[in-house]
């Protein structure tokens, strides 16, 4: 039909009303087809955009299971979400196809609301068994692949940190003591074989005294805050080849499977104890394990870095010889209230934890056949 209008207007030839009105009609006809074919499916598009805006924990097991998403339907036609698909794979491997991981058995939790309007955006979550790890030792990256109707291929974003979506709303905002004998832990009133308000003290220079059923707010290396710490009155003591202590405990444990928690720190105070100058330069005195619900553990091996003799007349120079590592926080106690009225400190220590994985576990392990005698006045999460 051009052609045939542009050899007209070269030859600049007349043409009659008849051939004028069947080559309007013919442009009519092919302006019609051109709306129709081209613009009207420009128009009807369907542009879709999704991310996760939150990723849980329901079981508390340290795997991730539920996801909450994000859709937008940019185009101006209804969509029905049919499925969704999540993919993950850590960053180290982000540029290796081979360890694209993709999650299956995962499902709409309400599949009859996943009809999304033109211009609209909806939350839509997504539950399944084949679960997510998350950990602080590595970031994990996801993308979505999103099914829906009126389309041949899948809707599939980019990579993007799932880290950062954690739900943290149960995480711990505040410090929150233990007690350690309502948790189970076999404590004395001063140390074994002594008066019973041995373990009392007068205060020291900066903190004390150490008073039974209270708080005791003290410096922890690396926080801008006091930590408080709560007092029982009793200090676990762990065992040790000399003297008096042979008797004690090499493993106390704090169970939480029934109430699992996050926290980011987890704070000691203690650590010093009767002996600590006798064990090994390289030796360990005390093994804190954090196991997480998914049966994993932050282990900590703890020598003289960390746990010297609190008489500071055992250490060489009668000073902390532990507070030189930087690990510790040296508080001065004072001297005891009772026999034998020795000068004393403790230290306080930080830790710190996986908080996208629950504590199930917390466990001291003694290894039995050291010199050494640690002991605990008191411990902290936060």
């Amino acid at each position: 039909m051009l052609k045939t209008m542009k050899k007209i207007i070269r030859k600049r030839k007349a043409i009659s009303p008849v051939i004028a009105t069947i080559l309007l009609i013919a442009l009519t006809v092919a302006s019609v087809a051109l709306v129709y074919f081209v613009a009207i499916p420009y128009f009807n598009s369907t542009t879709l955009y999704a991310f996760v805006k939150n990723v849980r924990d329901t079981n508390k097991d340290s795997r991730y299971d539920q996801i909450e998403i994000m859709i937008t339907n940019g185009g101006t036609n209804n969509i029905e979400i049919t499925n969704v698909h999540i993919w993950s794979v850590p960053q180290s491997l982000l540029g290796s196809k081979n360890y694209w991981y993709k999650h299956e058995n995962w499902e709409l939790k309400n599949p009859a609301a996943n009809l999304i309007a033109p211009s609209k955006v909806k939350e839509m979550v997504v539950e399944g068994t084949d679960q997510i790890m998350l950990s602080t030792s590595e970031q994990t990256f996801y993308r979505l692949e999103i099914e829906y109707t009126g389309q041949r291929y899948a809707y599939v974003s980019d990579w993007k940190l799932l880290n950062d979506e954690a739900d943290f709303t149960d995480l711990l905002s505040d410090f929150e003591s233990f007690d350690l004998q309502k948790e189970g832990f076999e404590g004395s009133i001063g140390t074994p074989g002594n008066n019973k308000d041995n373990y009392y003290t007068t205060g020291g220079p900066d903190f004390g005294p150490i008073i039974a059923g209270q708080n005791i707010y003290l410096p922890v290396i690396n926080e801008t805050s006091y930590v408080p710490f709560y007092i029982t009155g009793q200090i676990v003591v762990f065992h040790s080849t000399n003297a008096d202590l042979q008797d004690q405990p090499t493993v106390q444990q704090i169970n939480k499977s029934s109430d699992p928690f996050k926290a980011r720190k987890f704070f000691v105070l203690g650590l010093a104890g009767s002996w600590g100058n006798n064990f090994p330069t390289d030796g360990v005195a005390l093994t804190l394990n954090i196991t997480y619900t998914d049966n994993t553990s932050s282990i900590w091996e703890m020598g003289h870095e960390y746990i010297d003799d609190w008489w500071y007349n055992r250490n060489p120079g009668s000073v902390c010889t532990s507070a030189e590592s930087g690990l510790v926080t040296e508080i001065d106690l004072g001297k005891q209230v009772e026999i034998s009225a020795h000068y004393v400190h403790t230290h306080t220590a930080g830790f710190y934890l996986d908080f996208y994985k629950y504590v199930q576990y917390i466990t001291f392990v003694d290894p039995g056949n050291d010199g050494a005698g640690p002991h605990l006045l008191s411990i902290t999460a936060g």
